[in-house]
């Protein structure tokens, strides 16, 4: 490009730049030189004037004077002749040029907001929750709770046996001590005070023909409840050293059993009352030969309960009334109606009843079965003493 102010980017060459520069500043040295001589020749003039003035003037005048000098030497100072500003572009050499440093981004423009845009009000400041202490509840004291009801009344108790430790007396097998079975039980007599005396036993003769009842004494036999073969046998009497043996007891007639003691086989059991409570249809008996529990059918005695109840041998009271003998135990309706029910394929439960304490000892006897707790439970859901299953009889 030809003519005109030199741009940027028309740099001359280093060979005519150089010696420009230099006579520059060598122009400029020597012009600040000479400006500052002329300063000096100026201040020391003025200063002479100065210290003439003031010995000749009194001391106010002299300063005055002094100022009015320094003010007039002030313009005495030469000015110096700006130099001309000419634009032209300056490549640095590779010498001058130092390592590149990195630039630094520019920080990105923000845009301004718009004057017309309206700033949002600022959010209200939540409000202080003032929480207001609670009156305090009244105390409401809860109803008394009612005492819980008394216990139904003990009407009954039961005692459970297993069918190992008892043996049905009817049908039951007789044999001798070898092992032969000559008949069957088929009754048994009892005194005046309950004791067995007599055993009714049916010998067999041949093939059912000569079949005879006779009565044994109860004392000559021995008793197996759980023995596999038979389990009554017909056992002869013990010697005893220095004296004969005892003869074996022969058989009586059942035409000739003494009037001293009654049939229980088929006989009524009643109340004291006089009313009817069942049909003895079996004994149960233990292996120390002692009665358990009587067999009752209870078919007739209540309307519609058809069922068995082993009743307790021990309270099997036998009683002589005009001349007959009759069986009695202390069972009511209420209590019969409680008792449970017997059956061969389930446990044996016996069951005696329960005489009512009289109304002076009754809070006694209530505090100390609930002081001792309950041992048994009948079948009625009365609390009822267990009595031991070893097949002891309780006292009458």
């Amino acid at each position: 490009m030809t003519g005109g102010s030199p741009r940027r980017g028309d740099a001359p060459s280093d060979g005519h730049r150089a010696p420009r520069r230099a006579r520059r500043a060598d122009s400029a040295f020597h012009a600040a030189a000479h400006a500052f001589a002329r300063l000096l020749m100026h201040l020391a003039a003025l200063a002479a004037a100065c210290v003439r003035t003031a010995l000749a003037l009194r001391p106010t005048a002299s300063l005055t004077v002094f100022a009015a000098f320094a003010l007039s030497a002030c313009g005495l100072l030469p000015q110096q002749t700006p130099a001309p500003i000419v634009e032209h572009s300056y490549i640095p050499t590779p010498e001058e040029t130092g390592p590149a440093e990195p630039e630094e981004p520019l920080p990105a423009v923000q845009a301004p907001e718009p004057a017309s845009a309206v700033k949002p009000a600022p959010a209200p400041k939540p409000k202080r929750r003032i929480v207001r202490p609670k009156p305090p509840e009244p105390v409401v004291t809860p109803p008394p709770e009612p005492p819980e009801p008394p216990p139904p009344p003990q009407i009954i108790s039961t005692r459970i046996m297993q069918h190992d430790q008892l043996h049905g007396l009817l049908d039951s097998e007789v044999q001798r001590p070898d092992g032969k079975v000559v008949g069957r039980a088929v009754d048994l007599y009892v005194d005046g005070s309950a004791k067995p005396k007599l055993l009714m036993v049916n010998l067999a003769g041949f093939l059912g023909v000569g079949d005879r009842k006779v009565n044994f004494p109860w004392a000559a036999f021995r008793f197996t409840p759980n023995s596999k073969t038979a389990p009554i046998t017909f056992v002869q009497p013990p010697a005893v050293k220095g004296k004969p043996a005892d003869p074996v007891p022969k058989p009586q007639p059942v035409a000739e059993a003494p009037p001293t003691v009654v049939q229980l086989l088929d006989s009524t059991v009643t109340q004291k009352n006089g009313s009817r409570i069942g049909r003895v249809v079996d004994v149960l008996v233990d292996s120390q030969a002692q009665p358990e529990a009587l067999v009752l059918d209870l078919s007739s005695s209540l309307a519609g309960d058809k069922r068995h109840v082993a009743a307790n041998w021990g309270d099997l009271h036998v009683l002589s009334r005009n001349k007959q003998w009759q069986l009695q135990m202390d069972f009511n309706d209420a209590q019969l109606k409680a008792a449970p029910t017997y059956a061969p394929e389930q446990p044996i439960k016996i069951v005696s009843p329960v005489v009512p304490a009289p109304a002076s000892t009754a809070s006694a006897a209530s505090a100390a079965t609930a002081s001792s707790g309950p041992a048994g439970t009948t079948a009625s859901g009365a609390v009822a003493a267990q009595a031991p299953a070893s097949g002891a009889r309780p006292a009458r």
